[in-house]
């Protein structure tokens, strides 16, 4: 990868990662909401050719490389959103309603929920997206580990505890 493809790229992650919060899959990808199934898919193929962690190698710092990685990532989950017809409506709805997302089989809305540690956050959504899935196991550890990220949160400690209840 030349030197100007790398800066250009790591511009972008910089960018995409500040905004990922901010912006729906359409956005994201830079296509239309009227695009058609290939151009969805070459959207995605485009972005995941130059995202993709490993091509980026091991000599990137660690910051970057979670950029990278939850850039990478979120073109990966709205590839997956967009390109199944019965997804892709959902998303449609939910999106003309505020919600930016669709994950892990949990609609994550633009108005995120007040846990301000990032790692506590992907905790409390894997632990909700288990929770959806019927995994109370999965739930309670990922809503354990959002806890020491965030010990004093009121809605972890909330969600630890109704899941608890549905553990018994």
């Amino acid at each position: 990868m030349s030197r100007d493809r790398r800066a250009t790229i790591m511009d972008f992650v910089e960018r995409a990662s500040g905004a990922l919060d901010k912006v729906d899959y359409y956005r994201l990808l830079n296509i239309s909401s009227a695009a058609d199934d290939e151009t969805v898919r070459s959207a995605y193929y485009k972005y995941a050719a130059s995202l993709h962690p490993d091509v980026h190698g091991l000599d990137v710092d660690s910051e970057y490389r979670r950029k990278l990685t939850a850039v990478f990532s979120r073109v990966v989950e709205a590839y997956k959103v967009l390109s199944v017809p019965e997804q892709r409506a959902r998303y449609d709805r939910e999106l003309a309603k505020g919600h930016l997302r669709l994950s892990m089989g949990a609609d994550v809305s633009k108005d995120t929920p007040a846990i301000t540690d990032p790692s506590a956050l992907r905790f409390y959504k894997l632990a909700m997206a288990a929770t959806n899935d019927g995994d109370l196991k999965s739930a309670l550890m990922n809503l354990r580990f959002a806890l020491q990220k965030e010990p004093d949160n009121e809605l972890l400690k909330s969600e630890l505890a109704k899941a608890e209840k549905g553990k018994k």
